[in-house]
């Protein structure tokens, strides 16, 4: 690793960026090949970015992909992907009775994370009977507001807040289904952990639709709307044989896009555009 002071100093065959604010950084490189990283959309700058020709253009997802196609008629490379299953791995989920567990990205200060979503849904089934507890989680950084204070959904709940990456997968495995009704998303990181540690989703495409199948690997919602978000779960509540076959089929589809998978194909892509410059 290097301060970026030094960049110039350094002899680059590829430089890759994803972050808007050091896009100057990857112009001052003498770098054969560069490339912009496109996570998300709608980034500050990211038509100025993506229609000055000085980058190549990857995305981490097919739905962004298709983005920019249609946008900026740009065939971008493929960085979709990817997760770590030895960290983000199925533990024990047996246990004896107890309410139905809905876990989702706890980011309330997000509205396109669409966390109140799955409060309303859950509230909703929790009103009508249906024996749930609601679990959140988040991460904030330190002096940041502590997002629990204040936060009362009105039904049972548990708030996981700034848990180590050793415990997010027993984070994950004490879930019976997990939700994300993210919008405008790239790669959802929570949906595909959640996918790796063998749970059930129910999940908009947003940031998912590379390995969640309707049907086959998760219960995908045509909107994010609470009213198509309850029906999911209580459909995976009434039907457990499932909810327990929805789980393996999404940490089967998962492992296409491990990291090491991510990385390897990257490295041939990379080989294959310092040729084409020869």
């Amino acid at each position: 690793m290097k301060k970026l002071d030094t960049l110039t100093d350094v002899e680059l065959d590829v430089a890759m960026c994803g972050s808007p604010e050091l896009v100057e950084h990857l112009d001052r490189c003498t770098a054969a090949v560069k490339i912009f990283y496109l996570q998300l959309e709608g980034i500050d700058r990211e038509d100025q970015i993506i229609r000055s020709g000085r980058y190549q253009i990857m995305v981490n997802s097919s739905g962004l992909a298709r983005r920019v196609r249609r946008r900026y008629s740009i065939e971008p490379l493929n960085g979709i992907g990817g997760n770590d299953p030895e960290r983000f791995r199925p533990v024990d989920r047996s246990r004896d009775g107890g309410p139905f567990r809905i876990l989702c990205y706890g980011r309330l200060s997000r509205p396109r994370k669409g966390t109140r979503f799955v409060i309303d849904a859950a509230r909703w089934m929790h009103r009508r009977g249906f024996g749930i507890e609601l679990h959140l989680f988040d991460t904030v950084p330190p002096g940041a507001p502590d997002p629990r204070i204040g936060f009362d959904p009105g039904i049972p709940y548990r708030f996981y807040l700034n848990l180590p990456q050793t415990q997010m997968a027993p984070m994950y495995g004490a879930a019976d289904a997990f939700v994300s009704a993210e919008h405008r998303a790239g790669w959802s990181n929570t949906a595909a952990e959640a996918a790796a540690c063998g749970l059930p989703l129910v999940c908009t495409k947003s940031g998912t639709e590379d390995f969640a199948v309707h049907g086959r690997s998760a219960l995908v919602i045509p909107l994010r709307l609470s009213l198509f978000i309850k029906r999911a779960l209580v459909n995976l509540y009434r039907d457990r044989e499932l909810a327990a076959r929805l789980g393996p089929e999404a940490r089967k589809a998962i492992l296409k896009f491990t990291w090491n998978k991510v990385c390897v194909r990257m490295e041939h892509m990379f080989q294959d555009l310092l040729k084409s410059r020869e």
